[in-house]
């Protein structure tokens, strides 16, 4: 389901995506949100092993590392970074942030083994879903029926061949 939506995205343009987490990295960072007594969810580093760290349309999931795109300036934060602000202020939660877009945060709960959306500024549950993938499917269709149903949006008026590359 990633591969169609992630398709379905970059045809709409705008996708800062990275390539595929390598194992060294991922190790790594397991090691890294253990030290926050939290792991990985193995669906999560899945979709790591598709996009290490992923930007479109507001919605952000972080990898592993700090990804810069140089030309267009912008960047995608990495998940140790944020789950160490994260838990520096939800002491004892035992949740691992995973993204987040402008009002929402995505994180798994490791206590009740779901993926969440909640609000950023609440903290109030939005949905729960008992897979990642679940999670991404919802606020990705969310996103893409927003932007199509935008007053105005024109497809070819948001397309440019010269920069469409540079996303």
């Amino acid at each position: 389901m990633y591969k169609e939506l992630l398709a379905q995205m970059e045809e709409m343009g705008g996708v800062f995506k990275t390539k595929p987490i390598s194992e060294a990295s991922l190790t790594q960072t397991c090691e890294d949100l253990n030290s926050f007594h939290l792991s990985l969810p193995e669906e999560y580093a899945d979709f790591l092993g598709i996009t290490n760290g992923l930007y479109w349309g507001g919605l952000e999931f972080f990898g592993s590392s700090i990804v810069v795109d140089k030309k267009n300036g912008f960047s995608i934060t990495d998940l140790i970074s944020q789950n160490r602000i994260y838990q520096a202020l939800n002491p004892g939660v035992q949740k691992v942030f995973l993204g987040r877009s402008d009002e929402e945060n995505f994180l798994y709960n490791e206590t009740d083994k779901k993926f969440e959306i909640v609000d950023e500024f609440s903290g109030e549950l939005v949905k729960s879903f008992p897979l990642f993938e679940a999670l991404f499917d919802y606020i990705v269709s969310e996103q893409i029926e927003l932007i199509q149903n935008y007053v105005g949006f024109n497809e070819d008026d948001i397309r440019d061949e010269k920069t469409d590359a540079d996303f």
